[in-house]
């Protein structure tokens, strides 16, 4: 699998700005993008489920309260907890439903998320997509987050389409298509120039995100 690494990242990063003068632009302006990694886990899952169409401090705020009244994010723990449970945690009804449903997934295969490490990138979305309650957006981000592979575009990323729109096209409204058109310009390293159009909007909105 074509993945990257702490000690690989800036090699990329370096090898995309050298290559593109729309990332070199964002590298001067910004820098290197942080290298965000989650451990490919049922607990980083957990978090991207809870991170589907809300703020990322939003999100942050009731993974946090879910942890801190459970403790351990375990599949045997989660799965017994009612959905109420779930909501006094800030937690949708519907989210709560996914989380219960992937627990409950990791107690019948609890080698799930070891397996996907074994798979290419288009088999191991198909694998996560079988998941109730997890669709395009949320298998990508995984990919790029927690497995890391190298050439991913997280579909219908408001922030990422934003950023694309602000930093090359002077903000001019754009479609998921378009700037997933875009984003292609950087095959075989997507998934780095994403990571510098994050790292350009978190920065200019001033938001913290710790993975």
């Amino acid at each position: 699998m074509k993945t990257f690494s702490k000690s690989t990242y800036k090699k990329y990063c370096n090898q995309l700005r050298n290559d593109h003068i729309s990332i070199a632009k964002i590298h001067n302006e910004h820098g290197f993008p942080p290298f965000w990694k989650r451990e490919n886990s049922f607990e980083s899952m957990c978090k991207t489920i809870i991170e589907q169409q809300v703020s990322l401090a939003s999100a942050k705020s009731s993974f946090e309260r879910l942890k801190n009244k459970y403790r351990l994010i375990e599949p045997s723990n989660l799965a017994r907890l009612s959905i109420d449970d779930f909501r006094e945690c800030g937690i949708t009804k519907q989210k709560a439903n996914y989380i219960k449903l992937l627990s409950e997934r990791l107690l019948l295969e609890p080698d799930f998320f070891d397996s996907l490490e074994k798979l290419d990138s288009e088999s191991t979305k198909e694998k996560l997509i079988s998941l109730k309650g997890i669709g395009h957006w949320t298998a990508n981000v995984y990919l790029l987050v927690a497995l890391n592979r190298r050439n991913i575009y997280p579909d219908f990323d408001v922030a990422l389409i934003n950023s694309i729109a602000y930093e090359e096209f002077g903000g001019k409204k754009m479609s998921n298509d378009e700037a997933k058109n875009w984003i292609e310009n950087f095959n075989p390293l997507k998934s780095i120039a994403c990571c510098y159009y994050y790292h350009a909007y978190i920065q200019r909105k001033k938001i913290v995100f710790t993975p």
